[in-house]
């Protein structure tokens, strides 16, 4: 594979990562959903340590953005891995402010996301993230 190769499978697959950061800014879960794979293949570790299938996934993030008013994401570095032209790995560190309907304000910094991409029937998709960051601060309103 050439780096020209690579550097369009990049472009692709940046269109992924770039939505989920734009719905969970507006606090979108049923369209940031869309971008993960409803698949038995289908794996996340959360920040919290739990593993969990697409429907537990599902789950949490449907209660947790239901909460939300909107958050502020702000990207510190990111880094692509092309393994072949199907699958592509994604390393993104960042910081994260949740504002809840109710007042309250959770801060995650230096927060990390290691994502998996894999095109399924043409269209790239998450099959697999695993989340960490340094201890949540979170201010009551």
């Amino acid at each position: 594979m050439t780096a020209l190769d690579k550097k369009q499978i990049i472009a692709e697959v940046k269109k992924i990562p770039d939505a989920i950061l734009h719905y969970a800014k507006i606090a979108r879960a049923d369209s940031l959903l869309q971008c993960y794979a409803d698949s038995d293949e289908f794996l996340a570790v959360s920040s919290d340590g739990k593993m969990r299938n697409y429907d537990e996934f599902k789950k949490l993030n449907t209660e947790y953005y239901g909460l939300l008013k909107e958050q502020e994401l702000s990207t510190t570095r990111e880094a692509f891995h092309v393994i072949d032209a199907n699958l592509v790995i994604l390393g993104w560190t960042g910081n994260i402010t949740a504002f809840f309907r109710n007042g309250d304000t959770m801060t995650m910094k230096e927060y990390s996301v290691t994502t998996i991409f894999r095109k399924i029937d043409n269209i790239w998709k998450v099959i697999h993230s695993h989340e960490s960051c340094l201890p949540v601060e979170i201010k009551k309103a």
